[in-house]
């Protein structure tokens, strides 16, 4: 029962810590920009899944301290002093690959870039202060099982004897991925992270399948009326351009040949819808029309055959109902209401002149004309915008004749572009910091390798997965990219800083860091799974992707790496300290 108390007592203190955490990066959030952003705000997943790393590994670390037999506050002062630098150097690295974001053009991942960034500097630093008072204060003493590392130290001797089978594996599986890397998509449209059931984007689905008024038409500027229909002209002859519309299609063409039309069917009709109305029919009379009607219908349907006999019995009966309960006024109410106020409509048309722009409504105007005198020209596009090639023909195409161009398309498929853009340029910049980061720190360019091979492979796999699942990119889950590569450094890190100094049996998977870096991941994926069951498209592809991401991380760690660090000893890359205690 006292281990069962101090491993809950262990799981309160890093659920404080995490709490405590995010409410300081929130505040540094709130100080520093003022306020989140769709994007920004994702950085509470990003905190919670490197907290939870950080506080795992230390508590781990201090219960197998116990283990070995040092007293609480023993093993917590060597927690620190030998995990706080692998903790410090992952937190580095975490915030470097955030921090890469900052120079980016695409202010929503500059956001977040900065608040995760910072981020991981409150996790390590309520990690190392809080995490060890609160352990230190509470009964947290329950030390490991000689037994809890047999697991881990099973699967580095699999491995070990296996190095070439492994990293051959590794090979192919990285090869495959890389072929499969181009047919990996990004969404553009942010349409698709709705809800598609709420009321709201159902009728504005609707809306999108009338290309007048559809939210996908582009829209451009053009000096003066002339030069608007000149350039409608040219738009119309694209195959992507359905229609174009300008002011002037409120003026109708060969108006004077319409107006002779006109003129001769007023000459016609206007005596006869000018005819004096006739007075209003009796009660009898109206009885007497209607016994007359349904008695030939009723003939019409006992010698009638096919859809005509049925229809005349439906109306047969119908009349019969209305002469029972005298609806005949109602009926003729609902039918004929509105025909004296359509005539007089009617015979208005028939002075009919002719119209220009001088006659359409200012409110008409104002949507099509500038303050400045310009004229606007709405360009509907052919194809269904929701498909992301034929946006990109349609945006393309347009502005190959108009390069100035805007309207939600553009501004869909540039956003886009620009993200793609930002976490190129992020990722670069992040691989090129945390590389002369753990150049420095590491002994030698081989460890810096033995770091980065588990966490590229399982980018490349997580993007292979993505394209095989029928998974898309897109602004929502695109914060896997980031959190895999905190993660995935993070394990990498600590495995092999732990294999460098560890004399126990199996290297690092020997200790209590091998089960720290897979149960870490196990929270992880577990958060993430939770919210890929979500009925909205955003949230449930970013938990889709986020628990591929991270198992696939968590693979290619628990795999590669014993067999990068076997090769490492075998290669003599690094001194092998347990051949040397040995000796």
């Amino acid at each position: 029962l006292s281990g069962v108390l101090g491993l809950l007592v262990l799981v309160l203190a890093a659920l404080v810590v995490l709490v405590v955490g995010l409410i300081w990066t929130a505040a540094f959030a709130l100080l520093a920009i003022g306020t989140f952003n769709l994007i920004s705000v994702a950085f509470s997943v990003l905190f919670i899944g490197l907290s939870v790393d950080f506080a795992i590994h230390f508590i781990l670390r201090f219960r197998e301290s116990c283990a070995a037999g040092s007293v609480p506050a023993d093993a917590l002062r060597e927690s620190g002093e030998q995990l706080g630098g692998a903790l410090s150097l992952c937190a580095v690295c975490a915030a470097l690959a955030f921090y890469g974001f900052l120079p980016t053009d695409y202010r929503g991942l500059a956001e977040l870039g900065l608040i995760a960034g910072t981020g991981m500097f409150v996790a390590l630093f309520a990690n190392l202060t809080l995490l060890p008072a609160l352990l230190a204060v509470l009964p947290a003493t329950a030390p490991a099982r000689s037994d809890e590392v047999a697991w881990t130290q099973a699967l580095a001797a699999r491995v070990r004897g296996r190095e070439g089978r492994v990293l051959w594996g590794a090979l192919a599986a990285a090869l495959v991925s890389a072929m499969l890397l181009p047919k990996t998509t990004f969404d553009f449209d942010p349409l698709n992270l709705k809800d598609p059931e709420t009321e709201s984007v159902a009728t504005l689905m609707d809306l999108i399948d009338d290309p007048n008024v559809g939210p996908y038409a582009i829209s451009i500027l053009a000096r003066d009326l002339v030069a608007a229909d000149a350039l409608s002209q040219r738009l119309e002859a694209l195959p992507e351009v359905a229609s174009v519309e300008t002011i002037s299609a409120y003026v109708p063409a060969d108006q004077e040949q319409k107006l002779d039309v006109i003129a001769d069917l007023g000459l016609f009709l206007a005596p006869a819808l000018g005819a004096p109305p006739m007075a209003a029919p009796t009660d009898a009379e109206r009885h007497d029309a209607a016994t007359r009607l349904s008695r030939a219908l009723a003939r019409l349907a006992a010698h009638g055959s096919g859809e005509t006999a049925i229809s005349a019995e439906r109306l047969h009966q119908l009349i019969e109902v209305l002469g029972r309960s005298n609806g005949y006024v109602d009926l003729e109410q609902r039918l004929l209401a509105r025909l004296p106020g359509r005539i007089e409509a009617l015979m208005q048309s028939f002075g009919a002149s002719a119209v220009t722009l001088a006659d359409i409504p200012s409110s008409i105007m104002q949507r099509n004309v500038s303050a400045d005198g310009r004229f606007t020209i709405r360009v509907n596009p052919s194809a269904d915008m929701r498909d992301r090639e034929a946006l990109k023909r349609f945006v393309d195409a347009v502005r190959t004749i108009e390069p100035h161009a805007s309207g939600s398309p553009v501004i869909i498929l540039e956003a886009g572009r620009a993200v793609i853009r930002s976490f190129i340029e992020a990722g670069a910049i992040a691989i090129v910091g945390i590389s002369i980061i753990l150049s420095i720190m590491a002994a030698g360019w081989r460890e810096v390798v033995l770091v980065f091979t588990p966490l590229l492979l399982a980018g490349l796999m997580t993007c292979a997965a993505a394209m095989i699942l029928g998974l898309s990119f897109n602004f929502a889950n695109i914060i896997v990219l980031p959190l895999l590569f905190g993660l995935g450094v993070a394990s990498t890190i600590h495995l092999v800083w732990r294999d460098r100094e560890s004399t126990a049996s199996g290297g690092a998977f020997g200790t209590s860091t091998a089960r720290a870096v897979f149960y870490s991941a196990l929270t992880t994926i577990g958060s993430f799974a939770s919210i890929a069951i979500s009925s909205h498209p955003g949230t449930a592809s970013m938990g889709t992707l986020l628990t591929v991401a991270i198992t696939l991380t968590l693979l290619c760690t628990l795999v590669l790496t014993p067999a990068l660090l076997a090769t490492r000893t075998l290669g003599g890359m690094v001194p092998d300290r347990r051949r040397e205690i040995r000796e």
